[in-house]
């Protein structure tokens, strides 16, 4: 049976004909029944998905706020409005010339950053960080063995940082590859959300990228203490960049050996922990976000245990290291760093392990709590006892410790303490190594 409409279709066209928006008016089983002229400028490949829409009953009419942003941000600087009329639905569309402009600038920009070589994932955070005022802004990796999203690299305010972002772990009931997500409920969509609860993340927008062949390889995360200021704008620029994006997502690509290249470059050879170049970055990181705490309320990170100022940093420096190398071989001495470097980070799972020197390893303990300089001694001690069984009785272990707010809170001054404490306490252990 032809679709019908209860409504005289000479009242509708008089009216519509006469008017500069688009006018579609659809059946509900998303048969046209009526499109004005004005509707000749509107991309053949957005009314089909419209009308694809409407056959799912996902046409902006009566469904929740969220659903609706998400669909309507896809329609590429259109404007989409459904409206019930009668059993059969009025679609309005009308372009917007700011927000078509802003798109195609973004279109550019992303090819022209590509054309010059910087990397994919490198050039899409940049052109959203570009168009979108929120904190956070990220590309991550998935992690399918552990059903997890791992973000590498993200963009803290105008800063690019590693690992700014903890992963985000699945909710059972969450499609990884599914549907964007707009939320202020991270609990909803992932588990263990209490590190970017902390962080001050409170809303997120989030959208998996698919390659050519479209599968679901990583994700795109923009996130702030609160909702966006033009949420619309915000989903339509993520949705965009998706597009563009995502055939350049490919596992063994240009992306993965370039991330590779990073990590190397910040990767001690010996102990496969981080090198100095690593530590400093880290330290920095730390330092800043500290003063940004601070700034933001110093009461509030003076009393609490978990912040950023009640961090530690342990400078540890072998006794006897020389001897090893000149008797036993410089095989055996990096041997002895690698067992040292691994016990360190069995003392806890969230501090970070370096190699800065020679036979100088250093330890950083964020947000510590209640962590102290002799806490750490008796962990010393234990790895010095394990270090005797696996055949290093001549190895002792030097260790100095401060926390992030002693001295000047700089970076040189605290590395300065650090050493002074430990040459102070080599010397009070008064152990006869040479």
């Amino acid at each position: 049976m032809a679709a019908t409409w209860s409504i005289p279709q000479r009242d509708l066209c008089s009216v519509f004909e006469n008017i500069s928006d688009g006018i579609l008016i659809v059946s509900p089983a998303a048969e046209i029944l009526y499109r004005n002229a004005a509707l000749e400028g509107f991309p053949t490949h957005l009314e089909e998905r419209v009308l694809s829409l409407c056959a799912t009953q996902h046409c902006c009419c009566g469904a929740d706020d969220d659903l609706q942003l998400v669909e309507r941000a896809m329609m590429e600087g259109w404007g989409v409005s459904c409206y019930a009329l009668g059993e059969n639905r009025l679609i309005i569309v009308k372009y917007d010339d700011y927000l078509g402009e802003r798109i195609q600038s973004l279109r550019d920009d992303f090819a022209k950053q590509i054309a010059s070589g910087i990397l994919p994932s490198i050039a899409a955070m940049q052109v959203l960080r570009d168009r979108i005022a929120s904190r956070w802004i990220t590309i991550g990796r998935m992690d399918w063995p552990n059903e997890r999203i791992i973000f590498d690299l993200c963009y803290d305010h105008d800063r690019l940082r590693q690992d700014g972002i903890p992963p985000l772990y699945r909710n059972v009931d969450f499609n990884m590859c599914g549907s964007m997500v707009v939320t202020k409920n991270l609990t909803g969509f992932f588990n263990q959300t209490e590190p970017h609860t902390d962080m001050g993340v409170a809303h997120i927008v989030g959208l998996a990228l698919k390659n050519h062949r479209n599968e679901c390889i990583g994700y795109a995360l923009i996130a702030d203490d609160h909702e966006p200021e033009n949420l619309k704008e915000t989903v339509t620029f993520l949705q965009e960049l998706a597009v563009l994006y995502g055939p350049y997502f490919e596992v063994g690509s240009a992306e993965k050996k370039t991330r590779k290249a990073v990590a190397d470059a910040h990767t001690d050879v010996v102990t496969g922990q981080g090198n100095r170049r690593a530590f400093e970055s880290f330290m920095h990181e730390c330092l800043e976000d500290m003063r940004n705490e601070l700034e933001e309320s110093e009461v509030e990170a003076m009393f609490d245990p978990k912040s950023l100022r009640n961090s530690l940093m342990m400078l540890i420096d072998f006794d006897g290291f020389k001897r090893v190398n000149d008797l036993a071989g410089h095989d055996e001495g990096d041997r002895a760093l690698r067992l040292v470097a691994e016990a360190l980070c069995e003392i806890n799972s969230d501090s970070r392990v370096y190699r800065i020197g020679g036979d100088e390893l250093v330890q950083v303990f964020p947000r510590a709590g209640d962590l102290e300089a002799d806490d750490l001694r008796q962990h010393i001690n234990i790895i010095e006892r394990e270090m005797s069984g696996h055949g290093f009785d001549d190895i002792g272990l030097s260790m100095g410790v401060v926390h992030f707010f002693e001295g000047e809170g700089s970076f040189a001054s605290l590395m300065a303490l650090a050493d002074a404490r430990m040459y102070q306490d080599k010397r009070m252990r008064s152990i006869a190594f040479v």
